[in-house]
Order: C-alpha cells, then structure tokens, then sequence
C-alpha cells in the first residue's frame, strides 16, 4: 500500500473511532428536558427560567412567574410577579394568577383556582378544586384537600390543616382560617364561620357568621 493510501485508511478509522465515541457518550448522558411553550407566555425578567414544565397560551408571564416550575400550566395562569415561582403541581386554565399566588405550591390546582396576592402560597394539599382559593391569602399555608367552589374569601382556609373540605364549603372571609377538622360539603359558611374549629362538620353545618368559630365537637 503506498504512503496516500495508507494515511486516508488511518484517517478513516480514526473518523470511525471518534463517531462511536460521540454515539456511546450521547447515550450515557442524560437527555436535555426541553418545555412547550404557548403564544404570549414566559414574558418578564426570568419569567421561565428553569422551567421544565409544558406552558400553555397567555402563561407564566411576570418576572420569575415560572421560575424553576416543574408542573405543566394551561391558558392564562401564572401571571404575576413569583406567581407560579418553585411550583410542582399540574396548573388549571385561569389559575394562579396574581403575585406569589402559587408560589412554592406543591398541589394540582383546578381551573379559575388560587387567583389573588399570596392566595395559594405554599399549598401542600393534595389537590384545590376548581373555582377555588380566591382571594388574598386564601388558601396561603394550606395542607388540606378542597373541593371545588370552595375556600373563597380572604383568608378563607390560610393555614387549614384539616384532612379535606367538601364543595362549596368555608366561603366567606377567614371562614376556615387555621381549621383542623375536615369538612363536608355545603359546610363552614360565612365570615370565620369555621375558623379555629378542630372538630369534623358534615354536609349542611354551620351557616352562618362565627357560627362555629372554636368549635371542638364533631357536628354530623
């Protein structure tokens, strides 16, 4: 083999060397997470900035609106300032709007849910309903499961560590504010109708102002 054809061989192979080289450690390394993003979305100083979550239309616009959010968000949420800032839960149509509304969030939030300043700040629960957790402070601190149509007021379940509330259950301002007990449907109705109670309420219970405000029975 004369000296050219000996270099273009050695060429080859080395070309064919360092392709499955490239091919080997594609396959090692772990694949870049690349998030849908909608029209008019993601628009604001570090809106979606570390987001890995699908965002839909009109979404996650403010500064640091998405920031590092993990759940995916339908049309027209998370707008505000922080508004969606940390979260993890799956974001309804028309929902988490307004500054730090779902900030740090961690529950799957219904359409037209947690709409206000701090409403739904720092929710663990499992999930909000929709139509729920609106207005200031709303649902800020939550732990428990809502309904939906439920919570609506401020400070209307801020702080709530009961198990669950029905739908249309603790509407009005503070009508569940730092409750334990779980709560049927149609229940805890007025302003601080529930607030401070520990015990569990069924259907239809305590409608009215202050009503059951420090209760410690169960009222089936």
């Amino acid at each position: 083999m004369n000296p050219m054809s000996e270099r273009k061989a050695r060429i080859t192979s080395m070309t064919v060397v360092g392709l499955t080289s490239l091919l080997t450690l594609g396959l090692l390394l772990p694949a870049t997470v690349f998030a849908d993003i909608g029209q008019n979305s993601c628009l604001g100083q570090d809106a979606c900035t570390g987001n890995t979550g699908n965002v839909k239309n009109n979404s996650c616009d403010g500064d640091r609106a998405c920031f590092d959010n993990t759940g995916d968000v339908k049309n027209d949420s998370c707008d505000g300032d922080d508004a969606c800032h940390l979260n993890t839960g799956a974001v309804g149509n028309n929902a988490c709007d307004g500054v730090d509304a779902c900030d740090q969030n961690t529950g799957a939030v219904g359409s037209g849910s947690c709409v206000g300043f701090d409403t739904c700040l720092g929710n663990t629960g499992a999930s909000i309903g929709n139509g729920s957790c609106d207005g200031r402070v709303a649902c800020f601190g939550n732990t428990g499961a809502v309904g939906s149509g439920s919570c609506i007021g401020v400070g209307a379940c801020a702080n709530n560590t009961g198990a669950s509330i029905g739908n249309g259950s603790c509407d009005g301002d503070f009508a569940c504010n730092e409750n334990t007990g779980a709560v049927g449907t149609g229940s805890c109705v007025g302003f601080a109708a529930c607030a401070g109670n520990t015990g569990n309420i069924g259907p239809g219970q305590c409608i009215g102002n202050a009503v059951c405000q420090n209760n410690h029975s169960n009222i089936p």
